[in-house]
């Protein structure tokens, strides 16, 4: 075969295209399989990091149309957002021309790369044949009581002109720009995620994400069980309610801090001597992200607010501050402050000279009157609480007096706190889906009613770099219009959605992409999405935003009765980073372009190193995959990408590696074309290779079921064309033996490299496209075992045999010119072979492994029963090994394979091969009752007899 990888590719490409090869339909009569990437954002051409993440995607998807499912495997682009924003305003263009551009050129290279997408189902969110639906379901959300307009502190990022989500907001900086975020007060329209925090939080323990995503996700929802406690102000009928996990040391509160930007901070200070001080600290607060103010603060300070609150179970009086380490957001804005047990407040009492109080110990005895040297912040028996019934409480005992007297005194309660907060969604961006609702003077907020949806977005706005702010807000013909419930003049909103509302659907938009009456049928996206989408690959940086999006948005429509299923992800793969070389400064801990190669650190200018770094444009250490299809084709790139590293790993780009695969294919394409050209010609290996093609298929389905995609592409690409060589070398040369094995081995080829295995297939006489084909399970042969163990053993013996050799030819002065190898004595194999025996029917040695030894012929001869039990125990506590379905069992001398085995016989058998594989004149094999003068002679002789090497 002469392998043109560009034509092949090609024809081929075309071939299934043709034949509607990979579109699906609903077939109950089969079962289904999603397999799923997250798809991509149309940012320019496709990179390697794509590669890797799709050719993941794919091989699944060509493995389990091989295994009889109804594979959906679809494709689209998440095509609105920032980037293509600012790509118009460079060019003076249009986002719509930018994003349109990008997503053809992302889609050749993918049809290029052969993946098998049904097409049909294409989708790009920009569409408004899309995005009409993302407004109808914002009316369904806003029906169910889900959507709220409110004002609220929120991220704004300057670079980017708009409100952030928390989810979007890395270190203090914008996620897309890397830009500080800035804090505002701002009309938003947010989501009420916070409705199923708990359902988010308890399904996880069901659901088969990584751990890490799991744990990452928890954090995020952060359910807290504690206490609702209210503190009035002295002389005043205002109340602060505060949230604490530790109710058990409210009677430790010696003062309350409010938020900076507490409503009750204005009210309770104006026109005070502390009013100026408050006011700065608030200023400062502003200026700073709810990110810096959690986890960056360099000092942790406060102002008096000159007023006083009452602590509900004591009475006594405490000072109320205002705290820059307590942020508004979260729990109530305010806490009650409890120094000997919280280190935070521990150290701003100090800092201000506020009194710290012992209402714990850390161990039973210790003085409860002992100062402090730092807070207690563990569980331990209740003190000094000056209330009766409550001291030597301790732990969960302790926490729930407190909440019972609270709610009997009626200032407090029992009540559990989220870290998660409602989804912000809210853009002030032009290039996203309009927000589908209308300002009017006289009725308020109104719908936009389902039979006007969609609002589009006018293409004929003007972008330029030195525009701000969203253009919608200026274009009067969107923003004018009429009022759909008293038709008076109306202004729509002009915000847009936050771009991950589009793809916290769009799976199940997949799986009815055609349909233009609804989102999606009902009937259609229960059979797709039972159990979730079966397979979902892509990155762990979506943990928190994407996926937990998704999982709300999948919920909210579930209770709205448009599916079944509350789960959208059966199971989550993240696959590793592709990384290449870069400039690595060790000092500075930072990589740097690759235009620095061979200089200086740009920050310190010290000599710069290389690190093995993540493929970016930012470092320039991105490889081409038009160039390498160009020079290897895809399957090579595919076999690569996908032997490289199992899915989960991280993997470097290595252009020998890529070479290195490249000459496998066309080993295999040899391999093939020696099978095809053989004559009928039945041999003793036929029986082998059969056995090996069975056994190889079982552990390569295995693999590939448990996306190991490595080992399974060992199996595939490595194993098999190691069992033809073996094959071949041993002998072997059938037609019909190597055709039936061509057929079994050829599909194996197919989810890593589909285009050279689908010629094979035309090669070998297959019936039908291989892309269709349903692989046969080829079972197991009762005699495979024996068949395999003999093989195997014969290859252990010639390893032994290579590795020994120099050992020989140091003890030897002549040329090694022929080869002894003694075998066990014939009862030791009996004994092995009983073993494996009473294994595989469930025997129990360690009960009844003595008595049943006693009870066995051999052991009548006294002068073996030492050995005899010393070799019994070994085969039967802790030597016995498994490789794959054959047993091995060791007596501390050799290693038995599997029952049956005859070694002296089989190595007598292939006395002539073993020479030639030895590379001697003869080898000549005994057992220890055939051959024990040569035995004897041989254990004593060392130096060995010249031209004699003993196995």
């Amino acid at each position: 075969m002469a392998y043109d990888a560009q034509e092949v590719e090609a024809r081929w490409q075309k071939a299934w295209a043709d034949a509607g090869a990979f579109e699906v339909e609903v077939d109950s009569s089969k079962p289904k399989f999603y397999c799923l990437e997250m798809f991509p954002y149309p940012s320019g051409s496709m990179h390697m990091g794509h590669v890797r993440n799709y050719s993941i995607g794919d091989a699944m998807a060509r493995f389990h149309r091989l295994m009889g499912s109804n594979v959906l495997y679809p494709m689209g682009y998440d095509s609105f957002g920032m980037p293509a924003e600012n790509a118009a305003k460079k060019e003076g263009g249009h986002p719509h021309t930018v994003t349109h551009r990008n997503i053809a050129s992302i889609r050749a290279d993918q049809e290029r790369m052969g993946y098998s997408y049904d097409w049909r189902r294409f989708l790009a969110t920009s569409d408004v044949d899309y995005y009409r639906w993302n407004q109808r379901m914002f009316l369904m959300l806003n029906e169910r009581g889900l959507v709220e307009r409110r004002m609220a502190p929120v991220n704004w990022c300057v670079d980017c002109d708009t409100v952030l989500a928390n989810e979007q907001v890395k270190n203090n900086r914008c996620w897309r720009c890397g830009l500080e975020v800035l804090q505002r007060d701002m009309a938003q329209w947010f989501l009420r995620m916070t409705e199923y925090s708990d359902e988010l939080l308890d399904e996880l323990d069901n659901i088969a994400f990584p751990e890490n995503v799991k744990t990452m996700q928890r954090n995020w929802i952060g359910r807290s069980h504690g206490a609702h406690i209210d503190f009035p102000v002295v002389g005043s009928e205002a109340v602060i309610g505060t949230f604490t996990t530790r109710p058990d040391t409210i009677f430790g509160v010696t003062f309350v801090t409010l938020s900076p930007e507490h409503p009750l901070c204005e009210e309770l200070c104006a026109g005070t001597e502390w009013e100026a001080d408050w006011s700065k600290l608030r200023d400062e607060c502003a200026r700073m992200s709810e990110f810096e103010r959690i986890n960056m603060l360099k000092e942790k300070k406060g102002v008096f607010l000159g007023r006083y609150a009452i602590n509900p179970l004591n009475g006594e009086e405490v000072p109320i501050y205002a705290g820059n380490f307590v942020v508004a957001s979260y729990g109530t804005g305010a806490v009650m402050a409890v120094p000997g047990h919280d280190q935070r407040d521990y150290d701003f009492a100090e800092r201000y000279g506020i009194e710290i109080r012992r209402v714990l110990l850390e161990r039973a005895g210790d003085d409860p009157d002992a100062a402090l040297s730092e807070a207690f912040e563990g569980y331990g028996p209740m003190v000094n609480s000056g209330r009766d019934g409550f001291d030597g409480l301790a732990g969960d005992e302790a926490k729930d007096a407190v909440i019972a007297a609270l709610e009997g005194h009626g200032s407090g309660y029992g009540t559990i706190e989220y870290r998660l907060k409602d989804w912000l969604l809210s853009r002030q961006r032009f290039w996203g889906t309009p927000i589908p609702m209308i300002h009017c003077q006289a009725c308020g907020i109104v719908p936009v009613p389902a039979a006007d949806l969609p609002v589009e977005l006018p293409l004929d706005v003007t972008f330029s770099e030195e525009q701000s702010g969203n253009p919608l807000a200026s274009h009067d013909a969107f923003v004018n219009t009429t009022c759909p419930s008293c038709e008076g003049a109306a202004k729509r909103e002009t915000d847009t959605m936050d771009t991950f509302y589009d793809s916290s659907w769009y799976f199940m938009r997949f799986c009815d992409a055609s349909n233009d009456a609804a989102p999606f049928d009902r009937e259609t996206v229960d059979y797709w999405m039972d159990d979730g989408v079966d397979l979902y690959i892509g990155g762990i940086e979506h943990a928190v935003m994407h996926l937990l999006y998704a999982r709300f948005f999948t919920k909210a429509t579930r209770d709205a009765g448009m599916n079944a299923v509350g789960e959208p992800f059966g199971r989550l793969i993240c696959q590793g980073m592709l990384n290449a070389p870069a400039p690595f400064c060790a000092d500075c801990n930072a990589e740097y372009h690759v235009d620095n190669f061979g200089g200086d650190c740009p920050t310190c200018g010290k000599p710069l190193g290389t690190r093995s770094a993540k493929m970016g444009k930012s470092l320039g250490n991105t490889i081409s995959p038009g160039d390498m299809l160009g020079r290897y084709g895809a399957d090579t790139i595919r076999l690569f990408i996908l032997f490289g590293a199992n899915p989960e790993a991280g993997m470097d780009w290595s252009d020998s590696a890529l070479e290195a695969n490249h000459r496998q294919m066309h080993v295999i394409i040899d391999a093939v074309d020696s099978a095809l050209a053989m004559d009928d010609s039945p041999g003793p290996m036929d029986d082998w290779l059969n056995a090996r093609l069975r056994a190889n298929q079982r552990a390569w389905r295995e693999a590939m079921g448990n996306v190991s995609l490595r080992e399974g592409v060992m199996v595939s690409h490595f194993e098999m064309l190691s069992d033809w060589n073996w094959y071949r070398h041993r002998g072997g040369c059938d037609r019909a033996t190597a055709s039936a094995f061509l057929k079994g081995w050829v599909p194996m080829l197919s989810p890593a490299t589909p285009h050279v295995a689908e010629e094979f297939w035309q090669m070998t006489g297959g019936e039908g496209l291989l892309a269709t084909l349903v692989l046969p399970d080829a079972g197991e042969s009762v005699g495979d075992t024996a068949v395999l163990a003999r093989e195997t053993y014969l290859r252990n013996v010639i390893d032994s045999a290579r590795n020994l050799r120099g050992l020989a030819e140091r003890h030897t002065e002549g040329e090694i010119s022929r080869v002894v190898i003694q075998t066990a004595v014939a009862w030791k194999a009996e004994l092995a072979q009983d073993a494996i025996r009473l294994d595989s029917e469930g025997f129990d040695f360690k009960a009844q492994g003595q008595a049943h030894l006693k009870s066995l012929e051999i052991f009548k001869n006294e002068a073996l029963r030492g050995e005899i039990f010393q070799t019994w125990m070994t085969m039967t506590t802790g030597s016995k090994k498994k490789r794959g379905r054959i047993h091995t069992w060791s007596d501390g001398e050799r290693t038995l394979i599997s029952s049956g085995l005859d070694e002296a016989g089989i190595l007598a058998a292939n006395a002539g091969f073993l020479a030639t594989a030895l590379d001697v004149d003869s080898v000549e094999a005994y057992s220890v009752g055939d051959g024990e003068d040569v035995a004897g002679k041989a254990r004593v002789a060392f130096p060995l007899e010249p031209g004699i090497a003993f196995l």
